[in-house]
């Protein structure tokens, strides 16, 4: 099982879609954009003849270290935005993770291309004593944000996994667990996922 296995792809949501609604179609419009369109934000819409049932929004950037993206990102963003307006309907499986896995794709690459570019030092090219600076920090750390993506909507059971073996109290969150824990939750995260059944 791996980080992206409780997310639906889009192709998988859009079935729901067109078997519930006789009248179905889908629209998409370009929000914004940059003035060289390396960066598009699109709007789907989602329709039952006239009456509108749900929108969505996503955006993308041109990124030439990801395939789809390096030629493709508006499609991946209109892509993203009708799965995302397929969320914000009634057609969205409950089991289902929100996020589709295309979106949780993309978010996963950024973040670990966060990740990496915090782990490199840059120089200073003034001067003749040109020193190392430290890596600017993101908000979250890499590993942190690559745990809440596979728990998805299941933070609450791993919670409950600790407060039940009584590693965190009452009020406390799985974000809690002494460190000797988050190291092995860190280096055991599929066994871990697979035995809660996430």
């Amino acid at each position: 099982m791996n980080r992206l296995s409780n997310y639906e792809e889009v192709k998988d949501r859009l079935p729901r879609f067109w078997k519930a609604v006789d009248r179905g179609r889908i629209t998409t419009e370009i929000l914004n954009h940059s003035d060289d369109f390396s960066r598009v934000v699109i709007k789907a819409s989602l329709w039952d003849g006239d009456s509108l049932l749900a929108t969505g929004i996503a955006m993308d950037w041109k990124d030439k270290d990801r395939n789809a993206n390096r030629t493709n990102w508006v499609e991946v963003a209109e892509t993203s935005a009708i799965g995302r307006a397929i969320a914000n309907s009634r057609f969205q499986d409950p089991k289902a993770a929100r996020p589709s896995r295309e979106e949780m794709e993309v978010a996963i690459e950024r973040q670990d291309a966060l990740a990496v570019g915090e782990a490199r030092l840059t120089t200073d090219t003034k001067g003749s004593d040109s020193k190392p600076k430290a890596p600017i920090p993101t908000q979250k750390p890499a590993w942190l944000i690559r745990l809440e993506t596979r728990f998805g909507t299941n933070e609450g059971k791993v919670t409950n996994f600790y407060l039940k073996k009584g590693i965190i109290s009452k009020g406390s969150t799985w974000r809690d667990v002494p460190d000797a824990t988050m190291t092995k939750i860190k280096n055991n995260l599929e066994a871990l996922c697979q035995s809660l059944g996430i």
